[in-house]
């Protein structure tokens, strides 16, 4: 069995699903506010939660109608999905987004597993979410939990991502790639993408 891992925010997809899901409650450039919270903070959990409260009272319904407008989708993400699915690749979403969204990509691109915020909701309506719902690091911690349910040796395991914090999930694979690089992830990258084609990971794996 192999894995494939993958980042979502600017690796998947482009940092406008954030402000696409955001602006259904009147919020305006949400991902530029979060990355600078997340700068001030040190990248902690506050800014996060702060966010995913301002999301309050959307539902599933309302994101699936944005992101059906536009699903800011990287160029080559449905051929290599379709590939990978193809090729015996099972599949793992991590993302700090919220389960709603996360739902969404599972569907459209037929994604096995979602590792994601996961806020209280009423229904289909998001409620909240507190500090002691989401544990730093999470992501790399849930992807380990997957990884030992599904007993998969470390050199059977892709993991890709754009900056620093997916440092702690790439320690969890033998082959790693950066793309749309910074934070200096590419120092840690086994390969790097610059042109953004989520295509070319075909040729690496």
């Amino acid at each position: 069995m192999k894995l494939f891992l993958s980042d979502f925010d600017e690796t998947l997809v482009s940092a406008g699903v954030l402000d696409a899901v955001a602006s259904i409650n009147g919020i305006e450039n949400a991902s530029e506010k979060l990355y600078a919270e997340n700068i001030a903070a040190n990248w902690g959990i506050a800014p996060l939660v702060n966010l995913i409260n301002s999301l309050k009272g959307i539902t599933r319904a309302q994101i699936k109608k944005k992101l059906d407008e536009n699903n800011f989708l990287a160029k080559g993400a449905k051929e290599l999905f379709s590939w990978l699915k193809q090729n015996g690749y099972t599949t793992v979403l991590h993302t700090g987004n919220i389960l709603p969204v996360a739902e969404y990509y599972k569907d459209l691109l037929g994604i096995d597993y979602i590792v994601c915020a996961m806020p209280k909701m009423d229904g289909d309506k998001i409620v909240g979410i507190t500090e002691k719902d989401i544990v730093k690091g999470f992501k790399a911690k849930e992807c380990k939990k997957i990884i030992d349910k599904l007993k998969i040796p470390k050199e059977n395991i892709v993991a890709i991502g754009d900056s620093a914090v997916d440092l702690p999930v790439f320690e969890l694979a033998g082959v790693t790639i950066a793309i749309n690089a910074k934070g200096g992830i590419e120092k840690h990258a086994t390969y790097e993408i610059k042109n953004g084609d989520l295509a070319e990971v075909i040729k690496i794996v």
